[in-house]
């Protein structure tokens, strides 16, 4: 699972480590990810989604929907990847 949140596309970022003599060592800081089931209720489904703990506040806040709009994300993010990119098929009469 990557470390990379659904709702504010935070990830993981390099940098260097400073010591007291000023030596540069290479590190990574990693974004604090936990794994939610979220219930839609327009959909009336349950997704199960990767966010950071800070994007956890921001959704009870105004919603996951919402939440995603408005930080600029995509909301395939939402779809099950069997159904990514499949148009629903109509029905035969």
């Amino acid at each position: 699972m990557a470390r990379k949140c659904v709702v504010t596309g935070k990830g993981t970022v390099a940098g260097n480590n400073v010591s007291h003599s000023h030596k540069k060592t290479r590190r990574n800081w990693k974004v604090n990810t936990v794994s939610k089931r979220i219930f839609l209720e327009d959909e009336n489904r349950y997704v199960r989604v990767t966010l950071s703990t800070r994007a956890l506040r921001t959704l009870k806040k105004k919603g996951l929907k919402a939440a995603i709009i408005s930080e600029g994300g995509d909301l395939s993010a939402l779809a099950p990847k069997k159904y990514a990119g499949i148009a629903p098929s109509e029905k035969k009469a």
